[in-house]
């Protein structure tokens, strides 16, 4: 054998196994190994922890705790107990094996053992998983037990029950195809209008079905990650925004959305492309059955809808993460060709497409220089002309936040506090020409929730105590000038106020911020989250909310608390 095929077959012996261990599927964008790894990212112990967009693959996710776990002798003792939580779950992402895992359903995979002894084990566990050098398989079975109860002005004195199961599953196939499914189900009991309050249940179709007493959810996607390119064909939750609490250009006030995505990532650069299907805005409409019939159906009339967004990201080590991204929705047409292009200047193909679409441009910027403090702001442009920038018009449709991160503030170890400020301005995400081209999916903002004509402040206190244990303390304070309505319901002040009503040509020229009529919000919210059992959480909360109308000086206040076991197994 040859010195060259000697060397050859030396590094093809140390790339496969790299490559066939690999996981390809995403972590959901609402798992708390985020959270973790961002508090890495502002202590100085990650450096190109990239979370403006959301979610990571499996893979990625493993790199970082693995990086993370190479820096033991910097973490508190209560971080060092969660890292190793998270090097558990991610075993094989990280140490390329399963050894020490359970799979309830007995299993031929090395390393692992079988059968239900090990349930209440302190150690990773499966309904069912598989693996060789071709695949891999791994398959969870979801039990949530949920009761709440609320009092106060909303609802008065009720409850509500649900009992929710489902299954996950999930793996890769030769190193690089990865494939992810999840499905629930809930049934429950007690006032459906209580459920309806959380947003993530309010999202699910079913709960507004007064004929039936259960909500489902799914999401799904396939991806090929290739190392420096990925994509992804999927229907998942996806956040986009540098923002701690609301994000800028994708949040989880909608339900999760079909895509297209496709990323190139090279040291410090990252691009990303989307092309997600939206809902238009929901309207009830009234056929008949048949020419000669006098029987009538109704249902929803949804337009087609779309958003075509990129983000072009630029980290530098130490320094600071700056990033661009250009949005376009439109609608009530097939898919454009234009914005499946995955390389394209999205304004200047919106123009030629004949100016019929709503674009958005954002900048964003997040510092590292300074171990345990983040620096964070982001400016929004819908509606951009340099000429009266400064002068109060309508169509200055601009959006600002800033933020700061803190890591263990004043010397208090294991702890975690952010402050973030959101400012929109009137019309912000409205469209004056098509209510379908808003900045909406079925009606619901796909930015911050406050909506347009809206600021906010949010601080959010987290503390890590001990091992599987946390606690997040959040307040709220959030001002709105809603548009004003007569007794009848017709509008007769638009303060731009409202996402689905655009300027009129007889508003006036200039805007206010907050005119209209205005509504204070305030809320505080208290979670405490406890694993006692590998796998087995207890979720308790308890939330207060004050919400005050300006123009009818009304005050409603209102308790709401919770209680939730759920497990994986």
């Amino acid at each position: 054998m040859t010195l060259r095929r000697l060397i050859f077959a030396a590094a093809f012996s140390f790339a496969v196994p790299s490559l066939l261990l690999a996981q390809a599927e995403n972590v959901p964008a609402t798992d708390p190994v985020y959270t973790f790894l961002k508090r890495m990212e502002v202590r100085g112990i990650l450096e190109r922890y990239r979370d403006a967009i959301l979610p990571l693959s499996r893979r990625e996710i493993g790199e970082f705790l693995l990086a993370v776990d190479q820096q033991r002798d910097k973490l508190t003792g209560s971080e060092n107990d969660w890292v190793q939580r998270y090097l558990d779950e991610f075993r094989y992402e990280v140490r390329g094996n399963t050894e020490g895992t359970n799979s309830l359903i007995s299993t031929s995979a090395e390393g692992m053992t079988s059968g239900a002894g090990r349930f209440f084990g302190d150690t990773q566990k499966y309904l069912y998983a598989a693996r060789d050098t071709n695949l891999t398989f791994f398959v969870n079975g979801l039990l949530t037990f949920d009761a709440r109860r609320i009092s106060g002005d909303a609802l008065g004195n009720a409850h509500a029950e649900f009992v929710q199961g489902g299954l996950r599953a999930r793996g890769t196939i030769t190193g690089h195809l990865g494939y992810y499914i999840q499905a629930v189900n809930a049934q429950f009991w007690g006032n459906r209008e209580l459920l309806a309050r959380d947003p993530s249940i309010a999202q699910t179709e079913a709960i507004g079905a007064t004929d039936i007493q259960n909500f489902d959810a799914a999401e799904g996607h396939v991806r090929y990650d290739a190392g420096i390119v990925s994509a992804e064909v999927g229907t998942e939750r996806v956040l986009w925004g540098t923002g701690y609490d609301q994000k800028m250009i994708m949040s989880d006030n909608v339900r999760p959305f079909p895509f297209l995505r496709a990323d190139i990532q090279y040291k410090s650069l990252r691009y990303t492309f989307i092309h997600a299907w939206l809902l238009g805005f929901p309207r009830p409409w009234t056929d008949f059955v048949s020419a000669d019939s006098a029987l009538k159906i109704k249902g929803p009339s949804i337009a087609d809808k779309y958003i075509a967004a990129h983000r072009l990201e630029l980290s530098f080590p130490r320094l600071f993460t700056f990033g661009f991204q250009e949005m376009v929705v439109y609608s009530n047409r097939a898919p454009d060709l234009a914005y499946l292009t995955p390389l394209m200047l999205l304004e200047s193909a919106q123009r030629a497409r004949g100016e019929r679409d709503n674009g958005l441009w954002s900048f964003d910027i997040q510092t590292h220089f300074t171990p345990g403090v983040e620096l964070s702001g982001t400016i929004l442009f819908d509606d951009l002309h340099l000429n009266d920038f400064f002068k109060n018009r309508f169509y200055n449709k601009n959006a600002y936040q800033l933020g700061f991160f803190l890591t263990d503030p004043v010397m208090f170890r294991n702890t975690s506090l952010m402050v973030e400020w959101t400012h929109v301005q009137p019309f912000v995400f409205s469209h004056d020409y098509s209510i379908e081209d808003t900045y909406t999916s079925y009606g619901a903002p796909l930015g911050p929730r406050i909506g347009p004509n809206s600021d906010s402040w949010f601080i959010r206190g987290d503390l890590f105590p001990a091992k599987r244990t946390t606690l997040s303390l959040t307040y709220f304070y959030g001002r709105h000038g809603d548009n004003v309505y007569d007794a009848a319901g017709n509008l007769i002040m638009n303060a731009g106020g409202d996402i689905e009503q655009g300027h009129r040509p007889a508003d006036p020229i200039t805007v206010e911020f907050l005119a209209g009529n205005l509504v204070t919000t305030q809320r505080v919210q208290l979670i405490a989250t406890y694993e006692p059992v590998y796998q087995i959480w207890v979720d308790g909360w308890y939330e207060y909310e004050r919400i005050e109308t300006g123009g009818t000086g009304a005050v409603t206040s209102n308790g709401t608390f919770g209680l939730r076991v759920r497990t994986e197994f």
